[in-house]
C-alpha cells in the first residue's frame, strides 16, 4: 500500500514539474524541454522555478491592475469635465459623447495609441454576458440569415468600476465588382477551366500512354521469349516503334526508320518487308505498330510524289498473300489500311485499278474484316479523288452504288452478298451521307431485311452486312438511321438461317463499337428486350449480354444510369438453366460494374458486392462491409443497381441478424440518394418488403423498417420524371431544327433531339456552374452542325440560335434550388465546387446532400460537435476521393497530430515531407524562419518537441507545398 502511494506521489511530482516548465516564459521552449528529465534534481529546480514564476506573475498582475485603475480614474475625470458632469446619463447620445471623450483621453494617456477594442461574435446561446454569466438569449439574425457581429468597446470607469457599452454592428456586405473586375474574374475562371481541361486531357493521355507502354513491354518480352522463331526481331520492333511514334521520337531517328521501311516496301519483294512480316503476327500490339509505321511510310511516299509507285507495290503484296488464311487476312487488312492512306495521291489509272481490284476482293474473300477494310479504303480514296476532281461523283462512285443496291436485292450466293454490301458502303463513303436519301439506300436496306421469302436469305444477309459496313465506314453519320434498325437486328439473332443470324451479330456489334456515347440510352431498350428472350439455345441472351458489356466498356458514364433495368435481367441470366448463358452473365457483371462512379462502391465494396451477387451465402458479409464503409459520395442509380439486389435478398432472409442489418442498410442508402429518380426504380420491389417487416416479431426490426420506409418514400420521386424531361427537351430541339430547314429527314431530327438532350444532361446535369452553361452553347452548335453538314444546307447562325434555345430550355427545367444556386454563383471564383455530397460512416449518415463550395481568397470554419464527422470530411477532402474534386487543385492537410519515427530531426523531417524540387537546405531554413522556429530547435528530434512546436513545424511543411487549398484540423490546440 505504502509503495503504491510513494509511486503515485513521484508521478504527481513529475507531472507538476513538467506543467511548471510549460508555464514558463518559453511556453514549451527550452525550459520546458529540460524539465522533462526524470532526474530528481531537475524536478526540484522545476518546482522552485514554478514558485518564482508564480510570484513574479502575481506582482505583474498587481502592478497592471493599479496602473489601469489610475488611468481609468483620470479618464473618468476628463470625461466628466468634457461632458459637464460625472456619473451616468440616461440619454444614449450623452453616453456616446462621454465614451468618445474617454477614448480620446485614454489615447492621450497611452501616448497617442488608440484604445483597445474587442470584437465578439455572439452566434450561439453560449455567448458571455457583461458580468461573465451565461447569456442564454438567442442571437439576432441579419438579412442574410447570419448572426450580427457585436463589437465590445471598453469605455471609462467610475470609482474603479468598468463601464461597457454593447452596440450591434451589421456585417458589411461585399461591394459589387466593377466591370473591369468582373472581366478579370471571368478571365481567371476561364483560364482555370482551361487548365482543368488540359489536366484532364493530360491524365487521359497519360493513362492511354501507360496502357500502350504496358502492351509494348509485353510484346518486347514475347519477342525475346520466342527468340529466333519470332517473325520480327527485337531491333526491328524498335525500328517500327520509332516510325510509328514519329511525333514522340527524335526527328532524325524517326525519319531514318520511316525511310528504311519505305525503301523495303518499294523493293522488288515488298511481301518480305518488315511491315508485312509484322502484319502477319498474332500479336495485336505488333500489328497496330506495323500499320502506324506503314502509314508514316505512305505519308513519306506521297511527299516524295511516289504514291502510284507505292500503290503498285502494295498491289503486289495483295497478289502474293501467304497460304495461311489468318495471316493472309491480317496482311490484307493492314495493306488496305495503308492504301486508304494514299487517298488523293493516286492517278486516275491507279484509282480505276483499285476499284476493279476491290470489286474482286469483295466477292472473293470469305473474311468480313477484309471486305470491310477494302470498302473503307476504296471509299476514302474515291472521296479524295472526287474532291480533287480526278473523277466525277456522278460517274464511277454513283454507278457503284446503284449496281450494288440492285445486286443486293438479287443476291443468291455468299460472295454476291458480301460484294453488294461492301459496294454500297464504299459508294456511300465516297458520295457522303446525302446519298442515303438521294438513292433511297435506307429504304432499300429495311425492305430487304424484312423480306419473308425463303429464297431471299442471301439478300437479307447482304442488307444486314451492309448495315454493319456502313456503321464502320460512316460512324456517327449513319447512327440516325442505324439505331431504329437495332430492334430488328436483335430479332434476327434468333433467325433460323444461320448466315442471317451471323450477319445480324456482325451488324449489331459494328453499330455499338462505333456508337456515340450520347446514343447509349437510345439503344439499351432493344438489348433489354433481347435479354428477356428465353430459348433458342440462349444465343440472343448471350449476344445481348456481350453487347451490353461492350457499351459499358465504351461509354461507362452514359451506360451507368441504364443499369437499374439491366442488372435484374442479368441476374435472371445467372439463374438460367443454360450453362453458356450463366457463364456469359457472370462474365458481364464485373464489366458492367465498371460503370459505377461512386468511389466507395467502385473500390472498397466492388468485390464484396459481385461475390454476393454470384453467391447468395455471402450476403451477410457484404451487408456488414457496407455498414462499415465511410461514404463521401451520394448514391446514384448505377450504384443502387448492384447493391439493391443484395440488400433486398437480405431483407427477405430468415436470419434475424441479416434482416436487421440489411434493413438498416436499406434505410441508410435511401438517405444517401443523389436524386429522387435514382431510388424510384426500386420502390415497387423494396416498399412491399419493408411494409411486410412492419409486422415482424422483433420490435427492433419493426422500428428500423418504419424508418427505412419513411426514408424511401421521402427520397423517391417520379419514376418517369427524368424521362419526361429528356423527351420534352429532345422534342423542343427537333421542332426548332425543323423550323430551320423542313427538308431535314425525320430520322435525323429525332436523332439530333435525343443526342442533344443527352449532351446537355451529361454536361449540365451534375454540378450547377455558370461556366458550364456558357460552354454548352458552342458545344451543341458544333455537334448539330457536324451531323447536318453534307445532308442539307443550314445557316450557322440559325444552328447557334437552336443551341442557345436548347440550353435555356434546359435551364428552365432545373429544380428551384438549382436555379437559386446558379443565380447566386454569378462570377464567383470557386477553387472547390462540389455539390450534393454525402458523408456516412458505420451505418450513420453524418452529412447528406451537402454542397462544399470554397471561393478563392476566403477562409472557412468547420463547426460541429464531437463525432459529427469533421475530421472524416477533412480526410476525404485531403484524399481527393469525392466525386467532382478537381484533382489538379494543390491541396495540403495539416492534421492535429504529427507522426514521425524516432531519431529524425526537424530539418530532416521537412526535407522528407517537401515536394520534389524543394528538398534543399535554403528552402527549409526559409520556411522555418517564416514561422519563427527557434534556431536551437531546428536540430531537435521531432518526437521530443511539444505539441505547439510540432504544429508550427506542420505549418512550415504546408508552406513548402504552396497549396491552393489548405486544410487544418484543430490547428490551435497546442498553440
Amino acid at each position: 500500500m505504502g509503495g503504491g502511494n510513494a509511486q503515485k506521489s513521484a508521478m504527481a511530482r513529475q507531472k507538476n514539474a513538467e506543467k511548471a516548465a510549460k508555464e514558463g516564459r518559453g511556453g514549451g521552449g527550452a525550459e520546458g524541454l529540460k524539465a522533462r528529465s526524470a532526474n530528481a534534481e531537475t524536478h526540484r529546480q522545476a518546482i522552485a522555478e514554478r514558485e518564482k514564476l508564480n510570484a513574479e506573475r502575481a506582482e505583474r498582475e498587481r502592478l497592471k491592475a493599479e496602473k489601469e485603475a489610475a488611468m481609468a480614474r483620470k479618464a473618468a475625470k476628463i470625461a466628466a469635465a468634457a461632458g459637464g458632469g460625472g456619473g451616468f446619463d440616461d440619454d444614449k447620445e450623452a453616453k456616446k459623447k462621454k465614451a468618445a471623450a474617454a477614448a480620446a483621453a485614454l489615447a492621450a494617456l497611452n501616448g497617442g495609441a488608440a484604445p483597445p477594442k474587442k470584437s465578439m461574435s455572439r452566434t450561439s446561446s453560449q455567448a458571455k454576458s457583461m458580468d461573465g454569466s451565461e447569456d442564454t438569449a438567442e442571437p439576432e439574425m441579419n438579412g442574410n440569415g447570419h448572426a450580427k457581429e457585436e463589437e465590445v468597446t471598453e469605455t471609462g470607469a467610475v470609482d474603479g468600476k468598468t463601464v461597457r457599452e454593447w452596440h450591434e454592428v451589421a456585417i458589411p456586405e461585399r461591394p459589387p465588382l466593377t466591370e473591369e473586375e468582373l472581366v478579370e474574374v471571368r478571365k481567371s475562371i476561364a483560364e482555370r477551366e482551361r487548365l482543368s481541361k488540359e489536366h484532364a486531357a493530360k491524365e487521359m493521355e497519360a493513362k492511354a500512354a501507360a496502357i500502350e507502354e504496358e502492351a509494348v513491354t509485353k510484346t518486347r518480352a514475347a519477342i525475346v521469349k520466342q527468340g529466333t522463331a519470332a517473325k520480327v526481331s527485337a531491333a526491328s520492333f524498335e525500328k517500327l516503334l520509332l516510325a510509328a511514334r514519329s511525333t514522340a521520337a527524335k526527328p532524325g531517328d524517326a525519319e531514318a526508320a520511316t525511310k528504311e521501311i519505305l525503301e523495303q516496301l518499294l523493293a522488288d519483294e515488298p511481301a518480305d518487308a518488315l511491315v508485312m512480316r509484322a502484319l502477319a503476327s498474332a500479336d495485336k500490339t505488333l500489328r497496330a505498330t506495323a500499320i502506324s509505321a506503314a502509314k508514316e511510310a505512305v505519308a513519306a511516299a506521297v511527299k516524295a510524289n511516289n504514291g502510284d509507285a507505292l500503290f503498285a507495290k502494295l498491289e503486289a503484296v495483295l497478289d502474293k498473300l501467304p497460304a495461311d488464311v489468318t495471316a493472309a487476312e491480317r496482311i490484307s487488312t493492314g495493306t488496305l489500311s495503308a492504301i486508304g492512306a494514299l487517298a488523293g495521291a493516286l492517278s486516275k489509272d491507279s484509282l480505276l485499278r483499285l476499284l476493279e481490284r476491290s470489286k474482286t476482293m469483295f466477292a472473293a474473300t470469305a473474311s468480313l474484316e477484309v471486305a470491310c477494310a477494302a470498302a473503307i479504303a476504296l471509299g476514302v480514296t474515291l472521296k479524295s479523288a472526287i474532291a480533287k476532281g480526278t473523277i466525277d461523283a456522278a460517274a464511277e462512285p454513283t454507278e457503284l452504288l446503284t449496281s450494288s443496291l440492285s445486286a443486293m436485292t438479287a443476291a443468291n450466293a455468299a460472295g454476291e452478298s458480301r460484294a453488294a454490301a461492301a459496294g454500297v458502303a464504299a459508294a456511300v463513303k465516297a458520295l457522303g451521307a446525302g446519298s442515303l436519301f438521294a438513292h433511297k439506300v435506307v429504304d432499300t436496306l429495311n425492305n430487304t431485311m424484312d423480306a419473308k421469302s425463303k429464297t431471299a436469305a442471301h439478300a437479307r444477309e447482304s442488307a444486314t452486312l451492309a448495315v454493319g459496313f456502313l456503321c464502320r465506314a460512316l460512324l456517327f453519320k449513319f447512327e440516325p438511321y442505324a439505331i431504329p434498325m437495332l430492334p430488328k437486328l436483335i430479332k434476327m439473332l434468333a433467325d433460323k438461317d444461320k448466315k442471317v443470324a451471323d450477319a445480324a451479330t456482325y451488324a449489331a456489334r459494328s453499330m455499338l463499337e462505333g456508337l456515340s456515347t450520347l446514343s447509349v440510352k437510345s439503344v439499351v431498350g432493344a438489348l433489354y428486350e433481347g435479354l428477356g428472350v428465353v430459348g433458342g439455345g440462349g444465343r440472343v441472351r448471350i449476344e445481348c449480354l456481350q453487347l451490353a458489356s461492350l457499351l459499358a466498356t465504351r461509354a461507362p458514364r452514359t451506360m451507368g444510369p441504364c443499369l437499374p433495368e439491366c442488372i435484374p435481367l442479368v441476374m435472371e441470366c445467372i439463374n438460367d438453366s443454360n450453362a453458356k448463358v450463366q457463364s456469359a452473365a457472370e462474365e458481364s457483371l464485373p464489366v458492367l460494374c465498371s460503370c459505377v462512379q461512386n468511389a466507395e462502391v467502385a473500390s472498397t465494396l466492388k468485390e464484396h458486392i459481385l461475390l454476393a451477387l454470384r453467391k447468395p451465402d455471402t450476403t451477410l458479409e457484404c451487408v456488414e462491409e457496407v455498414l462499415m464503409t465511410t461514404f463521401c459520395n451520394p448514391m446514384d442509380g448505377t450504384s443502387l443497381a448492384f447493391m439493391m439486389p443484395v440488400i433486398m435478398r437480405g431483407i427477405k432472409d430468415a436470419n434475424y441478424e441479416l434482416v436487421k442489418k440489411a434493413t438498416t442498410c436499406a434505410s441508410n442508402l435511401c438517405a444517401l440518394v443523389k436524386d429522387s429518380s435514382d431510388i424510384a426504380p426500386f420502390v415497387p420491389t423494396l416498399l412491399p418488403l419493408l411494409e411486410k417487416n412492419l409486422d415482424h416479431s422483433s420490435p427492433v426490426i419493426r422500428d428500423i423498417a418504419a424508418k427505412a420506409k419513411e426514408r424511401l418514400l421521402e427520397g423517391a420521386g417520379d419514376l418517369g420524371e427524368q424521362a419526361k424531361h429528356h423527351q420534352s427537351l429532345a422534342m423542343h430541339v427537333s421542332e426548332q431544327l425543323k423550323g430551320v430547314n423542313a427538308a431535314l429527314p425525320a430520322e435525323l431530327l429525332s436523332y439530333l433531339g435525343d443526342t442533344t438532350a443527352a449532351m446537355l444532361e451529361e454536361k449540365l446535369g451534375g454540378v450547377v456552374r455558370v461556366q458550364y452553361f456558357r460552354e454548352a452553347v458552342p458545344m451543341v452548335t458544333e455537334w448539330i452542325s457536324a451531323e447536318i453538314r453534307g445532308v442539307v444546307e443550314v445557316d450557322d447562325a440559325a444552328i447557334a440560335a437552336v443551341a442557345d434555345s436548347a440550353v435555356e430550355y434546359y435551364k428552365q427545367m432545373l429544380p428551384e434550388e438549382s436555379k437559386q444556386m446558379l443565380a447566386k454563383s454569378g462570377d464567383k471564383d470557386f477553387a472547390l465546387d462540389m455539390q450534393n455530397i454525402i458523408l456516412a460512416f458505420a451505418g450513420r449518415v453524418l452529412l447528406r446532400k451537402a454542397d462544399v463550395r470554397f471561393e478563392r481568397g476566403h477562409r472557412y470554419g468547420l463547426i460541429g460537435q464531437n463525432g459529427t464527422g469533421k475530421t472524416t470530411l477533412l480526410n476525404r477532402l485531403a484524399a481527393k476521393d469525392i466525386n467532382g474534386f478537381p484533382q489538379e487543385l494543390r491541396t495540403w492537410y495539416i492534421r492535429h497530430e504529427v507522426l514521425c519515427d524516432d531519431g529524425i530531426d526537424v530539418r530532416t523531417f521537412l526535407k522528407m515531407k517537401a515536394p520534389e524540387g524543394r528538398q534543399v537546405d535554403s528552402i527549409v531554413e526559409e520556411v522555418l524562419s517564416r514561422v519563427n522556429f527557434p534556431e536551437e530547435f531546428k536540430s531537435t528530434y521531432v518526437n521530443s518537441l511539444s505539441g505547439g512546436w510540432k504544429m508550427r513545424m506542420s505549418v512550415a511543411i504546408s508552406m513548402m507545398h504552396e497549396p491552393e487549398l489548405l486544410l487544418l484540423d484543430e490547428p490551435t490546440n497546442h498553440l
